[in-house]
């Protein structure tokens, strides 16, 4: 190993000293070139602005005479156009100037040049001031133009200069980098011969065997070749390969044993928790929907037959309009059943809707007729204060009703004396108002914000609800593209507002409205 890393050291230190002397002069001949470079660039940014400003003040002269009322008009545009070419092209100048500086020169050809980019910078902004006098007098002041034509003249030869410099030390530094590349071709070419037979060689086959065991390849062998120190790294690598092929392969059973356990015992476990998360929530969901929502109606059906068979003198027709009305409510019933059948196995709360134009002053109507008899028997009233003909919305019927018997249910339920029912309803900004006004008990107003979220009551708890009803009924009026609030005060009474939007009227050719 001491002799091997002997002949690279020897080998490598001759290489660096025939690189050493011709990369010094090489690279002392690229800041140059650099400098030159960059010097040929700026001086060429600087033609390039002045020759804009040439082509500008053209443009601006033939403006004059094209169309003069224009040129009178955007006179104060063209200035400040005039005077950002001067500055741009002021940019370019100073850019130089700090080049200059920067640059490696004896003192005097430095001074000497910095003094002529300042004479140019001058000469710019003479050519600037002539410029702008000739646009803001009635007779161009062509002095500008001469001026702009030596100082294109100038650096035009600068950057000709500069151009012509950096090829000329550009072909110097490539003569010295061709006699280098020879005689290090050369020399190369020996050392790659013996370094391609005693190291190359042995440390591709090195490469290739550590690729093949990084890649679960652990098979392969390394034949022994090259010097007796890349013959003894390959039996001993030989062997360590040989090792952790036995121990890959004892891990690999062990892991893939450990994967399948795992596997199945987690898939068991995620249907397990999924099957009894959902049938603990449908439970929950569908007992607390169905205990509120019927009981409603039913409370309605026991009130209607109850007054039916005390009132012995009824004849065939309030016999009929009783039954009629339990058998609509039963309906009404089968119609909530299937929802909470339908709600607990899709697990979504929000109801189906039929939308179709609805009458509210109609729904609001029947609803109020339902409460009626209910309400009376325990002393109390409920009547429609206010309401138009009629108030058309595109919404579900059903659900409307649903809701609105939702709010009358809160209104007879949470009073603790004979309730008096106010109903009203009008158009407001386009909507639907329905306004539902009890002398109830009224809630607390730290309970307001809460009232319309699932599961929650006042703290005024009456009754066996599950507080549902009026997350039901927001749910409806929103799926309807509506809003519900509720104003309420303890001990005066609660006002409940419903608000859907009317449907869009639409005007015949004749301009009737329809």
């Amino acid at each position: 190993m001491n002799s091997l890393r002997l002949k690279l050291w020897l080998s490598l230190l001759f290489v660096m000293l025939i690189i050493a002397v011709p990369a010094v002069v090489a690279d002392h001949a690229l800041k140059i070139v650099r400098a030159q470079h960059a010097r040929a660039e700026a001086s060429s940014q600087t033609l390039s602005a002045f020759q804009r400003l040439a082509v500008l003040g053209y443009t601006l002269q033939q403006e004059r005479y094209v169309d003069p009322q224009s040129f009178v008009r955007d006179r104060a545009l063209y200035i400040d156009g005039v005077r950002s070419h001067v500055t741009n092209a002021e940019r370019y100048i100073n850019a130089e100037i700090r080049l200059i500086g920067d640059t490696a020169l004896q003192r005097k050809r430095r001074a000497s040049a910095i003094e002529e980019e300042v004479k140019q910078r001058e000469t710019l902004h003479r050519i600037g001031a002539s410029l702008e006098k000739s646009l803001r007098g009635d007779k161009p002041d062509m002095m500008w133009e001469d001026l702009i034509f030596e100082a294109i003249r100038i650096e035009e030869r600068e950057a000709k200069e500069f151009q012509r410099s950096s090829i000329e030390t550009v072909g110097g530094v490539t003569e010295t980098m061709q006699s280098s590349i020879i005689i290090v071709g050369i020399i190369g070419l020996l050392i790659v011969m013996w370094g391609q037979r005693q190291v190359i060689r042995p440390l591709g086959n090195l490469w290739r065997g550590t690729r093949e065991i990084a890649e679960g390849n652990y098979e392969g062998k390394l034949p022994s070749v090259g010097t007796t120190e890349f013959r003894t790294i390959a039996e001993s690598f030989n062997i360590m390969a040989a090792r952790v092929r036995d121990a890959a392969l004892a891990m690999q059973q062990t892991n893939a044993g450990l994967e399948r356990a795992v596997q199945r015992r987690t898939a068991e476990l995620d249907a397990t928790n999924r099957s009894l998360a959902r049938a603990n929530q449908l439970r929950q969901q569908f007992l607390a929907d169905a205990s509120h929502e019927l009981r409603t109606p039913l409370s309605i059906m026991r009130s209607e037959a109850e007054i039916t068979l005390r009132n012995g003198n009824a004849n065939v027709d309030d016999l009929r309009h009783g039954l009629d009305r339990v058998v609509r409510l039963s309906s009404l019933m089968a119609e909530m059943i299937e929802d909470m059948l339908h709600v607990a196995r899709a697990e979504e709360p929000m109801l189906q809707t039929n939308i179709e134009p609805v009458d509210v002053v109609l729904a609001l109507r029947e609803c109020v007729g339902d409460f009626q008899l209910l309400i009376e028997a325990d002393g109390g009233y409920i009547r429609i204060t206010d309401a138009p003909e009629s108030m058309i919305i595109e919404g579900d019927g059903t659900r409307l009703k649903q809701a609105i018997r939702i709010v009358l249910d809160n209104a007879v339920c949470y009073s603790s004396q004979a309730p008096e029912v106010e109903v009203s309803a009008r158009v407001e900004d386009g909507e639907a108002v329905i306004a539902i006004s009890d002398n109830g008990d009224g809630i607390a107003s730290e309970d307001i914000p809460y009232l319309f979220q699932r599961f929650r009551r006042g703290s005024k708890k009456v009754g066996s609800g599950q507080g549902l009803g009026l997350s039901i009924a927001r749910s409806i009026t929103e799926t309807m593209g509506g809003t519900i609030g509720l104003e309420s005060r303890l001990n005066v009474g609660t006002k409940v507002e419903l608000r859907l939007p009317l449907m869009p009227v639409e005007k015949t050719e004749d301009g009737n409205q329809t």
